[in-house]
């Protein structure tokens, strides 16, 4: 009798299969002939990303799709409803994610989002380490140093794109300050008084004494 596939023993669940991993969430997976990989930081990822779809970098092309997949990356790892929690209001998924970046930081979280996003502001640390802290598992590193942390994020190919930062949800918007000066020269303005150009940053930054 020959022997055919039908004859081949299948797998057995003993043997510990689980199947396929489950589909990526990421926004990385959105992109045709693109295969995301979760495991990999996000900085890896977006240039392994840019280089595939030509985006050159310090381009306004660049610097925009990079603001979206921040954007992106920071809903889906705090600010995202589980699949099975489906009687959560939004307003109770948008607390649950400011205090889950409260966690991340070492701040304890209040049960007060305006309080939540006080204590982030007055925190100086990475946002793309708080999103690689759920893709890698990295440890958020809290800077000390505002001049060190403000001439690493005014770097080029760090920069954000502020009107796509602006967009709804707003959760990227609200971890983001103005690195146009130095503190020292900060000092003693209004929140909102400076004008004319704005530069922002993709971290967060403290305010000036």
């Amino acid at each position: 009798m020959p022997f055919g596939l039908t004859n081949l023993p299948g797998p057995s669940a003993d043997e510990g299969d689980e199947g396929p991993p489950p589909p990526s969430q990421s926004h990385f997976a959105k992109f045709e002939h693109f295969t995301p990989n979760d495991a990999a930081s996000f900085d890896d990822e977006f240039a392994r990303l840019a280089s595939s779809q030509q985006w050159v970098p310090g381009s306004q092309e660049y610097t925009r799709q990079r603001t979206i997949a921040m954007r992106e990356e920071l809903q889906l790892h705090y600010f995202s409803q589980p699949q099975q929690l489906d009687d959560v209001d939004e307003e109770e998924i948008t607390l649950q994610g400011y205090q889950a970046l409260c966690h991340e930081v070492g701040i304890d979280p209040s049960d007060s989002v305006a309080e939540c996003k006080r204590n982030l502001k007055n925190t100086l640390v990475n946002i793309v380490d708080l999103i690689d802290a759920r893709r890698t598992g990295k440890r958020v590193e809290v800077w000390d140093d505002f001049e060190e942390f403000r001439a690493y994020t005014l770097q080029d190919e760090k920069r954000i794109n502020h009107e796509e930062a602006k967009k709804p949800p707003g959760y990227l918007a609200s971890l983001l300050q103005r690195l146009s000066e130095p503190r020292s020269r900060r000092k003693g303005r209004k929140r909102n008084s400076p004008k004319g150009s704005r530069v922002v940053s993709g971290r967060i930054t403290k305010r000036g004494a």
